[in-house]
């Protein structure tokens, strides 16, 4: 596979490669050793911190698990599936951001799996989640990352009824720009500007305006031809405030 080209320091990886890797979390507050404690003693250690730390002890949770989900992917997968799913929402967003850590841009095999850990999410309108799954884990992780895998899978979700899945991926589509996608990214968008639902086209409005402060040519040309079209008119309008 090659040499990693960055590394994630947390309680699972220790520069000074000892024999006992150990971190603190929470400024002392808990105490993890990967190597002699179970997936499930590390998760349920992890947990913990991620319901009952503020928003610091949150965070540095979040780290620690995506870090570990990447050492030991095939054991952690199948627990985050179940977050995915647990009552508590500050769980379920654990899942966005996890993704979010364990990416590695040169794992391909990978992406599929993570595609589909995050597809587990995009029905979820709960503030906290949607914001960490279409404008974070999409558009700032995966979509970077994995682009090929990551559009087939956006243009799949596009056909879905929902509205929070369609606001997810208008959302996902916004960071298309950066990787040089703006084009492929205004298919979907064009389709999903369609939607009559206020949900989903302010989402296609937002995401158009971010593509376009990054691209701005195709876009404006994109946001002009919708002017003229009655059925997508008025989300140009409102994307072209912002722009």
């Amino acid at each position: 596979m090659g040499k990693e080209p960055r590394s994630h320091t947390g309680p699972w990886n220790d520069n000074n490669n000892s024999k006992h890797h150990r971190s603190t979390l929470s400024q002392g507050a808990i105490r993890i050793e990967a190597e002699t404690s179970s997936t499930a003693e590390v998760l349920e250690s992890l947990k913990k911190l991620i319901l009952d730390g503020d928003a610091g002890v949150q965070r540095a949770a979040y780290r620690a698990l995506g870090a570990f989900f990447y050492q030991h992917f095939a054991e952690v997968y199948p627990h985050l599936r179940r977050w995915a799913e647990e009552e508590e929402p500050a769980l379920r967003r654990a899942v966005a951001f996890a993704v979010m850590e364990a990416i590695r841009p040169f794992r391909f095999d990978l992406a599929e799996h993570f595609l589909k850990l995050i597809e587990l999410l995009l029905p979820d309108k709960t503030p906290q989640i949607r914001w960490a799954v279409g404008p974070k884990a999409i558009a700032e992780g995966l979509l970077p990352a994995y682009p090929d895998d990551t559009f087939e899978y956006l243009t799949k979700w596009s056909t879905v009824h929902d509205e929070q899945v369609l606001w997810n991926v208008a959302m996902g589509l916004s960071g298309a720009a950066a990787i040089r996608r703006t084009a492929k990214a205004l298919i979907i968008l064009r389709r999903l500007a369609l939607d009559e639902r206020r949900y989903v086209w302010r989402a296609v409005a937002s995401a158009m305006w971010r593509l376009g402060r990054k691209d701005p040519a195709p876009v404006l040309a994109e946001l002009r031809r919708w002017l003229s079209d009655d059925d997508r008119a008025h989300v140009a309008r409102v994307a072209l405030k912002h722009i």
